[in-house]
């Protein structure tokens, strides 16, 4: 679903909302973090959100996010914290900082209601004595999330019968496991499993670093010390703080990022949500509901 210009401008005043909040949660509680990838992209070269995206996203080395994930309760009930840890149906491994009194469903595959959020991701080192070892760690470790998130998805005999017409075997045998985790209760057990494996590798005393939750590229690996301070930079009508080698991070990312790409390379960046509500919260039920009345 593809909102309104009107409605993409209110989420993004709530997520720049949400992010001001969590800016003053990490400098009250002595909490590291860093603007990131797109976000900040947009501070650097926009001064704000990017115009086509529409999110905001912070990496926190693993000891803060832990502290941070600890010390969510005691934030105004205003905002939520979401994990796969306090959220059984949520099926990703980072954590989203949530408006409690807002309404958002990515798919309904998934079984869980959001809020307007903004991503918040650990940061963990990455083993491995060459670039090789490392990226070996890296793509094996994305093969174990990709499938944990899989099987977090409630699919259907339609999804079932398209992966058997394209003969998608692996698509097939990902949504067979799904329904089987659902049934044994331990869809979660990967999520768990990913945790560990990240969480062997302390941020503190590595040498390269990585958040291993959303990137498909080993690109993402960096050196520890781009990520050892910070500093303030303006985003939309605040600042949020980018760690003081981003020029050299998003360089081996993208290349010449202060150059935006041409008009007919640019696509508006929704992330495929399929139900929002930014005055209330609903139930999952009361969304999916509304969301057939509609169509």
């Amino acid at each position: 679903m593809r909102p309104s210009p009107e409605i993409t401008k209110r989420y993004k005043q709530k997520i720049c909302e949400i992010a001001k909040a969590f800016d003053r949660f990490c400098c009250d509680h002595d909490l590291r973090y860093f603007g990131i990838g797109g976000t900040a992209i947009g501070a650097l070269r926009h001064k704000g959100i990017i115009p086509w995206d529409d999110d905001i996203d912070f990496v926190m080395p693993r000891p803060d996010y832990e502290r941070f994930l600890e010390l969510s309760s005691e934030m105004s009930p205003q905002y939520e914290v979401i994990t796969h840890r306090n959220t059984p149906d949520y099926h990703l491994t980072m954590a989203k900082m949530c408006d409690a009194n807002t309404s958002y469903i990515s798919s309904f595959r998934q079984h869980v209601i959001l809020g307007a959020f903004i991503d918040i991701f650990p940061m963990d080192g990455c083993p491995g004595s060459t670039k090789e070892e490392r990226e070996k760690f890296f793509y094996n470790y994305m093969e174990m999330r990709h499938d944990g998130e899989a099987i977090g998805n409630w699919y259907t005999l339609r999804d079932f019968l398209g992966c058997t017409y394209h003969r998608d075997g692996r698509g097939m045998w990902r949504q067979i496991r799904s329904h089987v985790y659902h049934i044994l209760n331990k869809k979660n057990d990967i999520f768990t499993k990913c945790d560990e494996i990240l969480m062997a590798n302390p941020f503190d005393t590595a040498e390269f670093v990585a958040y291993f939750s959303t990137w498909r590229s080993a690109k993402i690996i960096s050196p520890k010390e781009w990520f050892e301070d910070y500093y303030y930079a303006p985003f939309e009508d605040f600042q949020i703080r980018l760690p003081k080698g981003i020029h050299q991070y998003l360089t081996q990312l993208f290349g010449d990022y202060m150059t935006p790409p041409p008009p007919e390379m640019i696509k508006d960046d929704d992330h495929g949500f399929s139900y929002m509500n930014l005055d209330r919260r609903v139930s999952w039920h009361e969304a999916r509901k509304e969301y057939k009345s509609k169509k």
